[in-house]
């Protein structure tokens, strides 16, 4: 295995060289409503996310159905067992 030496002093100074150089840019990710000035890890992050949220929609959405069948099931069985009682005590349920 060799052994690499670097001198302290030129890596400081490689090291202020690219953070001056850096200081200029500026960093708009939807610069104008775009999305080209995103870096790509972002829009990795986004879709990610916006897929996630889909996939939350989606169970919410099923779990509401079930619940709305359940409800409509209830009530159904409370206007059968609401009759069943009437005609024992001869009322009319409307």
């Amino acid at each position: 295995m060799a052994k690499i030496s670097v001198n302290r002093d030129t890596m400081m100074n490689h090291a202020a060289d690219l953070s001056s150089s850096v200081q200029g840019m500026a960093y708009h990710p939807m610069k104008n409503g775009n999305m080209s000035y995103t870096q790509s890890n972002s829009i990795s992050q986004y879709r990610q996310c916006l897929l996630e949220l889909l996939d939350g929609v989606e169970i919410f959405e099923s779990v509401v159905q079930e619940d709305a069948k359940r409800i409509k099931q209830i009530g159904e069985a409370y206007a059968q067992k609401d009759r069943e009682v009437g005609q024992k005590l001869h009322l009319e349920v409307r």
